[in-house]
């Protein structure tokens, strides 16, 4: 056993290291700026907290999702790592303020790239030692990537403000267009490039073509009930994703519920954390739930619509079977189904006169903390997604109308591309599994330990179906059965 090896029993209990993890670990603690792209599940978080207890100083890093930070958070906890804290709105000022005054204290810090534009937070972090800047979901930074964010673009100039650390970027979906505009955007020409197969074989991949959007909800009710569990259902709109959980849960006997980023966060928390210690069967959910959720063994994901992008849907398929075990994804699609993603896509355009509304805003306001102006629009009815990209091209020097159409409306043509170009590729009567990597670049390598590929290639669905009676548990009611039962309370009075 290797020094590498020792130390990945000591910290994590482990006793091999997933593909790609050994070699993207040692590029990172020879100092050398790093792009790894792992596939879903592939261990990335790894790639940084090991390095993270055999370097000196902090490992900062830059994540997207607030789910997502509390989760690697919670999970270093539970290995008994004290040393870690996410700097998010979720926290109260007080709590905010106790992390910043002590940021000496902690070895892993986990913020979004929006809350390290704060000059306050800077002044803070440039007063420790930082050992590795990680940007997790390194594709947000390309406006080729399918979740570009504005703030992750300026990460390269901000990363030099704070003493030029060593870069680990880490994704799992990214085509060679959007891999060149993280390398030139965060000025990584000369880093070490370690990028594995986003084909995860024991997923078998499923498309179903359905009448109507009624029979696609029958039918996603009726594979909720036949396969084994447990499951993502994943859908196009919070509504969507309400409305499903309900149906399952008036015409099954699983237990269900909805997961979205219109919810409170303490409630997505509670969700999170029921799915994790199998108080829940399914979830269904907005495409933000399974980013770094610690379950490897979902069984199947349902995706009710076509997602926007082949990358996005290659995220979601790779939400099942983390432990490796047969599992199964399958697409619903149904005429109108494109509209409907068209016209989330065109929602966040803005017309002319629109865009003179918010621009009368913005210039009305000497204020220019990102924060602030964005909760300055969302109060005045601008969703947060178009609020983002406004601001960021208002502070760019795009202050025209007719500047602001004109990149408003290139973005909305990449989105809409690549909607189509996943479309025609799922029209193709050719291997799925091909057709999908073929959009990354890869050439397909049947496995042949693998039964099944896809439903072009064959797929017998009952093999992912249930054997015989789940052990379903109680359905959790409320908060105070909860903790009655793990308590075993007899009474709320003694709660109190």
């Amino acid at each position: 056993m290797n020094k590498l090896q020792q130390a990945l029993y000591q910290n994590f209990g482990f006793h091999t290291f997933k593909k790609g993890q050994e070699k993207i670990i040692q590029s990172v603690l020879n100092g050398k700026d790093t792009i790894a792209m792992l596939p879903t599940g592939g261990g990335k978080s790894l790639c940084y907290q090991l390095p993270g207890y055999l370097l000196d100083g902090m490992v900062l890093i830059i994540s997207p999702l607030l789910s997502l930070m509390e989760d690697q958070v919670q999970q270093l906890k539970a290995l008994g790592e004290k040393r870690a804290a996410a700097l998010n709105s979720m926290l109260s000022r007080n709590e905010r303020n106790a992390i910043l005054e002590n940021i000496g204290r902690y070895k892993f810090l986990y913020l979004s790239p929006e809350a390290l534009q704060s000059d306050y937070v800077l002044d803070r972090l440039k007063r420790v030692p930082i050992s590795l800047f990680v940007i997790d979901e390194a594709h947000c930074i390309s406006e080729w990537g399918h979740d570009f964010r504005p703030d992750y673009s300026k990460l390269g100039q901000l990363r030099k403000t704070l003493g030029h650390p060593p870069v680990l970027a880490l994704t799992a979906t990214a085509t060679k267009n959007t891999l060149l505009d993280v390398m030139n955007l965060l000025d990584l020409q000369h880093a070490d490039r370690h990028l594995y197969s986003v084909n995860r074989p024991n997923i078998a991949l499923k498309v179903e073509n359905a009448a109507d959007t009624a029979e696609k909800i029958h039918r996603t009710v009726q594979l909720v009930e036949q396969l084994q569990g447990p499951g993502i259902v994943y859908c196009p709109t919070r509504k969507w994703a309400e409305e499903l959980s309900a149906e399952i849960k008036a015409k099954t006997n699983s237990r269900s519920d909805f997961y979205h980023g219109g919810m409170e966060s303490g409630d997505r928390i509670l969700i999170q954390q029921q799915f994790i210690n199998h108080q829940l069967d399914v979830i269904c959910s907005t495409n933000a739930f399974g980013m770094g959720v610690d379950k490897a063994d979902i069984r199947y994901v349902i995706h009710f619509h076509q997602p926007q992008t082949a990358e996005a849907f290659m995220q979601e398929i790779g939400r099942a079977g983390r432990d490796g075990k047969p599992s199964i994804s399958i697409l619903l699609r149904a005429p109108g189904d494109i509209e409907l993603q068209q016209q989330i896509i065109q929602m966040e355009y803005l017309a002319d006169h629109e865009i003179s509304s918010i621009l009368s805003i913005l210039t009305a306001t000497e204020e220019r903390d990102e924060k602030k102006l964005r909760e300055l629009l969302i109060s005045h009815g601008v969703s947060e997604t178009q609020a983002r990209t406004i601001i960021h091209l208002f502070l760019s020097g795009k202050t025209s109308i007719e500047l602001m159409t004109q990149e408003l409306s290139h973005r909305m043509e990449l989105k809409l591309d690549k909607m189509y170009h996943l479309s025609a590729l799922l029209e193709q009567k050719s291997c799925l599994r091909e057709s999908l990597l073929s959009y990354f670049s890869e050439a397909y390598k049947p496995d042949h330990t693998q039964n099944q590929c896809c439903s072009r290639c064959g797929i017998d669905l009952t093999a992912y179906e249930q054997k015989g009676e789940g052990n379903k548990m109680e359905r959790f009611d409320n908060w105070r059965s909860e903790l009655n039962r793990i308590f075993g309370l007899q009474s709320e009075g003694e709660l109190c």
